[in-house]
């Protein structure tokens, strides 16, 4: 059998954009969707090793769709061509559970993480050597291609997040049921 490999290691420009919200009343609105929503059967079946929602749990929330037009302008500035939620769930990580290393790369937008709780271990980006301090109402917007972790957590806390990837809107993309398009 003839074949030819042909490779070649290609550079790409990423991003890390760090932020924060203050509406208080949207954080507890999520906390609570995030403890009351976990789905047991996809709890540690995934890179987060605690509780989750599902990854659509948050699509239509309106506490999401409105932290996600608070940050708008910090958006455009990493990306500000039309996208949809691809996904949006919620994390809850209490001692002794972590997130394993991994990356978005099914996204091809960009995706983020929202700290509904703080002193966690925080979230480290191997291609940049950087950890994210908690916050509450911190956010990051990343590009999906860089690998991500939270070490496991040592102290007595629950540490809640939202996590979202956000899809380019292509010409076959069905947008029929999208509920918020980030418009030019």
């Amino acid at each position: 059998m003839n074949f030819e490999l042909i490779a070649k290691e290609i550079l790409k420009e990423t991003y890390v954009l760090t932020g924060k919200i203050n509406n208080k009343q949207l954080i507890d609105n999520l906390i609570n969707f995030v403890k009351n929503n976990k789905d047991e059967k996809l709890s540690y079946n995934t890179n987060v090793k605690g509780h989750f929602t599902g990854f659509k749990s948050l699509i239509q929330n309106n506490d999401f769709l409105n932290f996600l037009k608070t940050i708008q302008k910090n958006i455009n500035l990493i990306y500000s061509k039309n996208f949809i939620i691809q996904d949006a769930w919620g994390n809850l990580c209490k001692i002794g559970e972590e997130v394993t290393e991994h990356d978005h790369v099914g996204s091809d937008a960009f995706c983020g993480i929202l700290y509904l709780t703080e002193d966690g271990p925080g979230t480290y980006f191997k291609e940049y050597d950087l950890l994210i301090k908690e916050e509450i109402g911190k956010y990051i917007l990343f590009h999906p291609m860089l690998r991500h972790s939270v070490k496991k957590i040592t102290n007595d806390i629950e540490r809640i997040t939202i996590a979202f990837n956000m899809c380019a809107i292509k010409e076959w993309t069905d947008t029929s049921k999208a509920i918020l398009v980030n418009k030019k």
